[in-house]
């Protein structure tokens, strides 16, 4: 009898496992769709459909978030009307397409949709690219100030390292262990001087870049767009 009893066990066992790896699963899963949805139950329960174009358009997306809406809301067999949604977001898009939205969207690095009309879409195009170059040149700046910041820890870690071989260097009685160590320490002087370098290189860009930003500014306070 124990047999067919162990054997039962170790099945059940398995069973529970494999009911907490499903539930798990499931749980993450609702999670993610969860996490991923663009409207929640409540919000699609009490939409107004106009408005929320409007919304939409207000913070640079495209018509076809309202497919996202749907298939967020199509869990409570929710519909958007798609007609208050589309004279929605046109105006929405007739508030977004100006100049200043143009540039500050561009200096922040934010993507441009395509949403603008045509007899708007050349102005707000033209401060969107110029709001980019500034994004650009400070995208570079952060770069250097990275590369500088990351020289700088390695270097700190190579000196670190360097004293450490010099204390086992003292108190070791193996010649070829010395000499080994010596020419680690010498190799990881070379790779010092390299950083330093590398730091050095990074850090006269940084200050013509600081240069760029500050001529660009000025050029972009000429044009009106910053005060």
């Amino acid at each position: 009898m124990k047999e067919p009893v162990l054997a039962l066990t170790v099945y059940f066992k398995e069973w529970v496992n494999n009911m907490k790896i499903t539930f798990v699963a499931l749980l993450l899963l609702s999670l993610f769709v969860s996490g991923c949805a663009t409207m929640s139950k409540d919000e699609c329960k009490q939409a107004d459909w106009y408005l929320k174009g409007v919304d939409d358009a207000t913070q640079g997306f495209a018509l076809d978030r309202v497919v996202e809406h749907g298939k967020a809301c199509a869990r409570i067999n929710v519909v958007p009307n798609m007609k208050d949604y589309r004279e929605g977001h046109g105006k929405g898009a007739r508030l977004y397409c100006v100049p200043e939205k143009g540039y500050s969207e561009g200096r922040k690095g934010a993507a441009y949709n395509g949403i603008c009309p045509i007899a708007a879409e050349g102005k707000f195009l033209r401060a969107y690219t110029d709001g980019q170059e500034l994004y650009n040149i400070q995208h570079r700046m952060n770069a250097m100030h990275s590369q500088i910041s990351n020289s700088s820890s390695q270097i700190n870690n190579r000196y670190n390292d360097i004293d450490q071989l010099r204390r086992e260097i003292v108190r070791s009685n193996n010649e070829n262990d010395r000499r080994y160590k010596m020419r680690l320490i010498i190799d990881m002087e070379n790779e010092i001087r390299n950083l330093d370098l590398d730091a050095q290189r990074a850090d006269r860009e940084l200050y013509l870049l600081d240069n760029d930003y500050r001529a660009v500014e000025d050029k972009h306070r000429r044009l009106g767009y910053i005060n």
